[in-house]
C-alpha cells in the first residue's frame, strides 16, 4: 500500500514565520480577527457563488487504479522536491564574493519564487484532476480546492512578495556588520546571508506544496478505505 505523504502544514508555516523573525521581518498583529473573519474578508459575491457551486458538486462514481494513481502522484512530488531543492541550494553560487550587490541576488531570488510557484500549482491542479477521477467526495474535495486556490492566490503571492524586502534588510544589516569576517571567507557574512535566503526559500516550498499535500493525503485515506 503506498504511503500517506507526511503531514507538514502546521510545522512549514510555523518554521517560514520563525525564519522571517529571525531575519528581522516585524512581529505579525496579534489583534488580527480569526480565520474565518479573515477569509470572509476574502471572498467576493463571485467567490461565494463559486463556494456554493464546489458544496454542491456531484462528480462521477469513481474509476479503478486509485493506487497505481496515488503512487505516480507521490513520485512526481519527490522529483518536484528534488528538483527545486537542488536549485535552492545554488542560489548565490553565481555571485562575485568579493563585491556581493543585492541587486542580481534579489532578481535570482525572485527568480526562484516564480520556479516554486508555478512548480506548485502545475502539480496541484494536477492533483485535483486526478482527484476528479476518484468519486463524488474526492471529486468535490478538488472543486472547493479550486476555489480556494483561485480566491486566495493574490493574498498568498502578496505575503511571499514581502520576503525579499526583508531579506534586502538583512543583506544590509549583514554586510554592515562584517568587520572580522570578510565576504570572500567561508564563514563570512555572504556566506550567512545566502544560508538564511536558501533557508527562507526551502521553508517557501513546503508552505506552497501543503495544499497538495493535504489533497494527497485525502486521496491516500479513500483509497486505503476502499475495499
Amino acid at each position: 500500500m503506498t504511503q500517506a505523504p507526511a503531514s507538514r502544514m502546521s510545522p512549514s508555516r510555523v518554521r517560514l514565520l520563525q525564519l522571517l523573525a529571525d531575519a528581522g521581518a516585524p512581529a505579525g498583529d496579534d489583534r488580527l480577527p480569526c480565520l474565518s473573519e479573515r477569509l470572509g474578508r476574502l471572498f467576493g459575491l463571485g467567490d461565494t457563488m463559486n463556494l456554493e457551486a464546489a458544496l454542491g458538486f456531484r462528480g462521477r462514481p469513481g474509476g479503478l487504479g486509485g493506487t497505481a494513481t496515488l503512487e505516480r502522484l507521490c513520485q512526481e512530488l519527490a522529483r518536484i522536491r528534488r528538483t527545486l531543492t537542488a536549485k535552492i541550494q545554488q542560489y548565490g553560487d553565481d555571485t562575485d564574493r568579493s563585491a556581493p550587490a543585492f541587486a542580481p541576488l534579489q532578481e535570482a531570488y525572485l527568480a526562484r519564487q516564480r520556479e516554486l510557484a508555478a512548480a506548485s500549482r502545475q502539480f496541484r491542479s494536477k492533483v485535483r484532476s486526478a482527484l476528479a477521477e476518484q468519486g463524488p467526495a474526492l471529486a468535490k474535495l478538488g472543486e472547493l480546492d479550486a476555489v480556494f486556490d483561485h480566491t486566495l492566490a493574490a493574498f498568498t503571492s502578496q505575503g511571499f512578495a514581502n520576503i525579499p524586502r526583508v531579506l534586502e534588510q538583512r543583506f544590509q544589516a549583514l554586510q554592515t556588520s562584517a568587520t572580522e569576517a570578510p565576504a570572500t571567507n567561508a564563514g563570512g557574512w555572504f556566506h550567512q546571508y545566502c544560508e538564511e535566503a536558501q533557508g527562507l526559500l526551502l521553508a517557501e516550498l513546503d508552505v506552497r506544496l501543503e495544499p497538495a499535500l493535504g489533497l494527497l493525503e485525502a486521496f491516500h485515506n479513500e483509497v486505503s478505505n476502499t475495499p
